[in-house]
């Protein structure tokens, strides 16, 4: 049985490391400009599932080093978190000012689309989105020392997965399901979060750097 103590720790960061402007934008992109239909931006869905494939990787065999958790005060938690919170609040401070340049969006602007293509833009899109990756890994973290059964992490390792991939698994499958009314429904909503992805990816960080951060100090 899965805990609900330990979905509330691990949902909210999975969820934040899904809100990602720029890789929602990239992929309207590819869906605008191909003209080989869905191939191209599966394969960025694909390149994107890659990178996550391998922080998710990197993060289980971290979190299973680290010593388990223990009922009361969790110093390794505490200090994971505040590192990452810290971070993050470095990172916001960075995208607020417009020193972070996702350089992906060259790449999604320049050669003809192809499968391959579309592989290349998603691998380096999902591989320069620090900010999903910085909730991404204390999720793992926390999942990996709770130490739940293989099934329980199986589970909640593909759930986290599959939520952080949202914006590159979800465009596609809406226009695949819905057609036409669902590339309308993109494309009025990409310009939107083109016009304010830089807020919302600073309020994004100064929010989860806040939540890490308590998370940190009652840790202590």
């Amino acid at each position: 049985m899965v805990s609900l103590s330990l979905l509330v720790e691990i949902l909210p960061l999975a969820l934040g490391a899904a809100v990602s402007p720029l890789v929602l934008i990239l992929q309207v992109m590819l869906l605008g400009r191909s003209t080989q239909g869905l191939g191209p931006s599966w394969g960025f869905a694909a390149g994107a599932s890659l990178v996550v494939a391998g922080w998710t990787l990197a993060g289980l065999l971290l979190g299973h080093a680290l010593p388990p958790r223990t009922p009361g005060p969790d110093p390794v938690a505490a200090v994971v978190h505040l590192v990452l919170a810290l971070l993050l609040l470095t990172l916001g401070l960075a995208i607020q000012q417009g020193r972070l340049v996702h350089a992906s969006v060259v790449g999604a602007e320049g050669a003809p689309l192809s499968v391959r293509r579309g592989l290349l833009i998603g691998t380096g899109s999902m591989a320069t989105n620090l900010t999903s990756l910085v909730l991404f890994l204390p999720a793992l973290q926390d999942l990996a020392r709770a130490q739940p059964s293989l099934p329980t992490e199986v589970l909640l390792v593909g759930l986290m997965a599959l939520i952080t991939l949202l914006p590159a698994l979800a465009p596609p499958a809406l226009v695949w399901l819905w057609g036409a009314p669902g590339r309308r429904t993109l494309e009025r909503l990409a310009p939107w979060m083109a016009q304010h992805q830089r807020r919302i990816q600073a309020l994004l960080c100064f929010g989860f750097a806040g939540f890490l951060a308590l998370k940190g100090i009652s840790g202590l």
